[in-house]
Order: C-alpha cells, then sequence, then structure tokens
C-alpha cells in the first residue's frame, strides 16, 4: 500500500497509567529485512539474546516500503514525502517539536556522518534518508539541527553523563543491514548496545527504554517483496518486523501477540515521556502497554489538588509476584507495605510535592510512578471519572473532600446545574448525561460556609464509530484517504477496514490515519472497532473512486506527424503515480519515475498505436492510448 502525507491529525488523550514513565527512551534503526529472516539466525546471536531476554513484538508490521517514508512513521506519525533524496524541512508535526516544547533534549546520533549539523544527502556510508528526524522545521532550527551527531559522540556524551532524553541511533549502511549482512548487522549491534545497557537508567529501577526496530520487511533474496499487512492480511503494508523492546521495566522473556506498527511505537514514546498530544497517526494508536510491568495510582490524579492527610490508592500489573509497595513523598520512604496494592493516608505539608509508588518483585524488579500533587488547606479529590476522560452515558461520581475544617456537605454540579447533595465529606452518585461535552463540578462547603470546588471535563457517550473522512458519497481518485475515531467509554482494542465485504486494513488502537488504495467504482467501507470488554461497533458509507486520468499531452488524437515524434503524457500531481511509461504497438519503449513524461522516437511511416500508463507503488495502473499517423 502506498501511503503519502496527509493533514488529518487526531489529538490523543492521555490515559493514566497506561505504560511507564521514561525520561531516557533510545531507538536503534535497521534496515530491509523481515521477522522471519532475524528471529533464530545464527547470523544474529546477539539480537537473538535480547529478544528472549526482553521483549519481542511478534506481529509488528510496517505501515509501507520506501526508506525514508517508512521510517518517518517513527517520528512523525505519517510518511511526509516518498523522497529519499529530500532536504528539506517540513513543517509537520513531529516527535522533536514535543521534546523541544516539553524542555528535553534530543540528539540523532548517526554513522559515518562527518560533521554535527552536516545536511548533505550522503557521505562515505551514510545517507540521510535513514535519519528521518532532521527534516522538520523544528529540528533543522538554529540551535537544533547540531543535534544531528557523528555516532562517536555517543561514547563521549555516556563518559561526559551527558546522554539525551530521545536517542535515535543509525548504523552505517554496512551495519544496518541495508548493504551488508545480518552478521555484520548484529556485529556492530553487540559491540554497541552493551554501553547504552550499563547506563543508570538500564539498571534496576531506572527508566530507560531501547526499540530496536527494522524500517520495512523484505524478503528479496528471491525478488519476493514483504507486503504483509497482518497475519491475515498479506498484501498492502510494509511487511513483518522483528522488534525489540529494551529496558528495566519490560517484561522478562516477553513475546507479544498483539498486532503493532511504527504508530504504536511512536505513540508509546508519547505516552512514556507524558506528553498529552501525539504526531499524526500516532494520535489514534494504542501504546505497547503489554510490555511493561507496571504501577498504577488510582488515587490521587496527577496535578491534583489535594488536602492532608493524602489518601493514596496504587495496584500493580506485574509478570511476576510482588512482594513489597513503599510510598515516597519528595524522595522521602513515608509508607511500605508487603504485597501488591497501596491503600494508606499519608499526612502532608501545604505546597507542591512529589508522589511515588514503587513495587518490588521476586525477580528482582523495581518498577515505579509518580504523580504531582499540590495540597491545600481544603481540597476536593474525584476518585472518579478521571478529567478529561470519556464516560458512558450514565456515569458513577466518586468524590471526597478534607480539610481544617470539617466538611458538612457535598455537592455535584453539571454544566453549572445542580444535580445532588450529600451531607458530609463524602460524594457517590450516579447521574445520566446527553452525548457530548460536558463540565462536572464537586463543591465542598465546610462548616463554617467556606466552598472548594473541583472542575473538570468529560465526554459523555455511547460507543461510536467516526468515520471523519472520506464524506459520505464522496468522489475522488485513488487512493482514498480515510481518517477514523472511535469513542468508547471502554478503550478500543483495534480498528479494522473493510472494502466491499473484504477485510482490507487494521490498527491497535481507536481510529485509522491512512491511504488505502481502492479500484474505481462504487464501494462500500466498512470501519469496524473492537472495545476491551469485546464489544464490536462499526460504521459504513459509501464512496466512488475515479480512475485517474493519464493525459497524452502531445501528439494530438490522430495527428498526422513527421519522424522522430515527440510523446509527452502526465497523471494529476495529487494522484498516487510513481513511475510513467510510454507504449509503441504495445510494446514498452521507456519509462520514468514521477508523474510526467516525454520522449523523442523515430517511428518508421505509417500507422502506430501509442499509450501513456502511469504506475502507483502497489502495482496497480492506469493508461490512455491513441492513434497517430507518421508521414
Amino acid at each position: 500500500m502506498k501511503f503519502w502525507a496527509f493533514g488529518l491529525v487526531l489529538a490523543s488523550s492521555m490515559v493514566w497509567a497506561q505504560v511507564p514513565q521514561s525520561r531516557h527512551v533510545w531507538i536503534i534503526t535497521e534496515e530491509n529485512h523481515s521477522y522471519e529472516a532475524v528471529i533464530g539466525n545464527s547470523s544474529m546471536p546477539y539480537f537473538n539474546s535480547l529478544a528472549s531476554k526482553y521483549g519481542l513484538a511478534t506481529q509488528y508490521y510496517a505501515e509501507q516500503h520506501n526508506s525514508l517514508s517508512a521510517l518517518m512513521w517513527l517520528v512523525a506519525g505519517q510518511p511526509i514525502t516518498s523522497n529519499d533524496n529530500t532536504t528539506s524541512c517540513y513543517a509537520s508535526d513531529n516527535i522533536a517539536r514535543h521534546l523541544i516544547g516539553a524542555g528535553l533534549k534530543w540528539r540523532s546520533y548517526q554513522e559515518d556522518l562527518p560533521y554535527a549539523g552536516f545536511t548533505g544527502i550522503s557521505y562515505a556510508n551514510y545517507v540521510r534518508r535513514h535519519n528521518p528526524i532532521i527534516d522538520f522545521s523544528d529540528t533543522c532550527a538554529s540551535g537544533q539541527s547540531k543535534n544531528s551527531v557523528p555516532f562517536g559522540q555517543l561514547a563521549t556524551d555516556i563518559a561526559n553523563h551527558a546522554t539525551p532524553n530521545y536517542a535515535y541511533i543509525t548504523p552505517n549502511l554496512n551495519h544496518d543491514a541495508h548493504n551488508g549482512t545480518l552478521a555484520s548487522a548484529d556485529s556492530w549491534l553487540a559491540a554497541e548496545v552493551p554501553a547504552i545497557l550499563r547506563l543508570p537508567e538500564f539498571q534496576p529501577g531506572g527508566d530507560g527504554i531501547l526499540f530496536i526496530v527494522w524500517d520495512e520487511a523484505d524478503l528479496g533474496g528471491n525478488g519476493q517483496i514483504d507486503n504483509r499487512c497482518t497475519s491475515t492480511i498479506s498484501t498492502g503494508c510494509g511487511g513483518r518486523l522483528a522488534t525489540l523492546v529494551i529496558g528495566p521495566q519490560v517484561k522478562h522473556g516477553y513475546k507479544s501477540a498483539i498486532r503493532y506498527d511504527h504508530a504504536n511505537l511512536l505513540r508509546t514514546i508519547c505516552d512514556v515521556m507524558g506528553f498529552s498530544t501525539c504526531p499524526g497517526a500516532a494520535g489514534v494508536a494504542n501504546p505497547m502497554r503489554d510490555f511493561f510491568n507496571l504501577v498504577n495510582i488510582t488515587t490521587p490524579f496527577p496535578n491534583a489538588a489535594v488536602a492532608s492527610p493524602l489518601h493514596v490508592v496504587a495496584g500493580v500489573s506485574n509478570s511476576v509476584p510482588v512482594t513489597k509497595m513503599q510510598v515516597y513523598v519528595d524522595g522521602v520512604l513515608k509508607y511500605q507495605v508487603s504485597g501488591s496494592s497501596v491503600n494508606t493516608s499519608l499526612a502532608m505539608a501545604m505546597g507542591n510535592h512529589n508522589v511515588v509508588v514503587q513495587s518490588s518483585d521476586n525477580a528482582g524488579g523495581i518498577h515505579k510512578r509518580s504523580v504531582p500533587v499540590a495540597v491545600q488547606s481544603t481540597a476536593v479529590v474525584v476518585k472518579n471519572p478521571a478529567p478529561s476522560s470519556v464516560v458512558p452515558l450514565t456515569v458513577p461520581i466518586s468524590a471526597t473532600a478534607n480539610g481544617q475544617k470539617a466538611i458538612s456537605r457535598m455537592r455535584l454540579y453539571v454544566d453549572g446545574n445542580s444535580v445532588f447533595l450529600s451531607s458530609g465529606n463524602t460524594l457517590n452518585t450516579s447521574v445520566a448525561l446527553k452525548g457530548g461535552g460536558h463540565t462536572l463540578a464537586v463543591e465542598a462547603t465546610d462548616t463554617s460556609g467556606n466552598l472548594t470546588t473541583n472542575k473538570f471535563p468529560v465526554t459523555s457517550s455511547s460507543p461510536v464509530v467516526k468515520i471523519l473522512s472520506p464524506a459520505s458519497g464522496a468522489s475522488f481518485i485513488t487512493p482514498m484517504v480515510l481518517s477514523t475515531t472511535s469513542i468508547d467509554p471502554t478503550p478500543a482494542v483495534s480498528t479494522q477496514v473493510y472494502i466491499d465485504g473484504k477485510f482490507v486494513y487494521q490498527v491497535s488502537g481507536k481510529g485509522v490515519q491512512a491511504l488505502l488504495p481502492v479500484s474505481p467504482g462504487s464501494h462500500t467501507v466498512v470501519v469496524q472497532e473492537q472495545n476491551q470488554a469485546g464489544a464490536i461497533y462499526k460504521s459504513s458509507l459509501g464512496v466512488k473512486v475515479i480512475s485517474v486520468p493519464i493525459t497524452i499531452l502531445s501528439p494530438a488524437a490522430n495527428a498526422t506527424v513527421t519522424s522522430p515524434v515527440t510523446i509527452s503524457a502526465s497523471a494529476p500531481s495529487s494522484s498516487p503515480v510513481q513511475t510513467m511509461q510510454i507504449y509503441i504497438d504495445n510494446k514498452l519503449a521507456y519509462q520514468v519515475s514521477g508523474q510526467t513524461i516525454k520522449h523523442s522516437f523515430s517511428l518508421a511511416i505509417g500507422k502506430h498505436y501509442i499509450v501513456a500508463k502511469g504506475w502507483d507503488g502497489s502495482n496497480d495502473n492506469w493508461w490512455t492510448g491513441e492513434n497517430i499517423n507518421v508521414k
């Protein structure tokens, strides 16, 4: 399936405690080999040892082929460009924009890069198309461009304790398996990765996460290209990849059978670093949550205003038994309990504090989660629902209030209207909401008549799938710009796309952002969501796909011309055409990459039939023909 840059970007909302928190994310990219070529290959003993020790995604697929486009999904959640020789600085959203906005440091370590900030297409065995993070206005900017550095800088940064929060690493063409062997790629990893894994963030209790991922699959030895999208969709994407997730928060020896792709990996990075939104298709993708041992703090919510004593409730999701739980406030141990859960109240001084809940398991794993809180004299703490969450049409509300004076009553407001009143310092009720956005407010009144309020937004909805693009009844040239999302109080597990009853595409997440090739004619598109409860919801529409018009610009149909004959033709710039061909009397005479073609031919006197044909990246083609007479 050929993807092109598209502009519909959906904001993601944070889901509490889905992945661990991290300020140390690393990515190493490898090139052009399928899962089957790597896993179990005796030429890659180090890679396979990492796969056995840490996490392996067994159902991970690239969105598409083509080096730069495929890699762009890892940093932008969309392909941005199909031009492998671009030197442009695109204004599209990307991971560096979020890092810079959060005050975090990024670096791209590139083997054979001649100097920091080099913008050339290639040097020695470095190629710019394998360094996608530098192609954005954010990273081209003064003060940022020199964060693309020669790989040797990594050793210096490690020695100086100056490694970045986000590191993007590319071996050279001989060491990333693009030009060299898998054995050479494995030897490079074996020589370089241990230094990363010795860093403090990769020790027990550390927050380091390392992804080793291939850009695209290619079984290629016999000329066959691996285009799989899933285990059940054999063509249309970039093939199956062996992706590793490594770090002290990763389940030991874990093998995930969930279908993931580069958008899921990008979403994981956004979530572990605490970004409220994520670029491109990552905005509707699910993070790779199942790889991690987790501490989940259910009370309080992050950045909550609270009163002393602070009520802390937490549990774990862990692959081995947890033996101990601890609570730290501003780095000081305040509470400890045997087992895998915490439910306690802690006296807190007024002001801002950082609360950390830490678990210890019997495999030596240390896992933690932190929440910042603001302690004030009186506060309303809402336990359910979470702020900015999607809730059912009838939603349970649970809250408590504490302060220096006793709380006499609690009141619930919906969109400014009082709907419930309770005595004391607790409120527990359910309210029916119309579908859509609402503002909930829980108000507490103390015995002196002082009021304290906690106000927050929610979206109320029954499960629904929304197709944002195309519009119902739309007519367009292939590919189809498909943008969907789902609103569901129970989180979505996956989204599937059917065209005329045929299963054609699938992602792990609450929606789709993709460009799908569709043959000319009328079609029915069905988008289906499945949520964690196993419920399935669908939305459908009808569309009409128009053939890509291939225009012969010269000579005119049925014209009488002299030899040599100049034949020119074009396809629309908005079309997916990548290759143009000219046929003369049913024989291929000339072809070029691009959407226009022009060439002169020496033709014999007499009648000839000329055809101009355009091809996309999925072997679909469109053509037009005409007769001419050569005198």
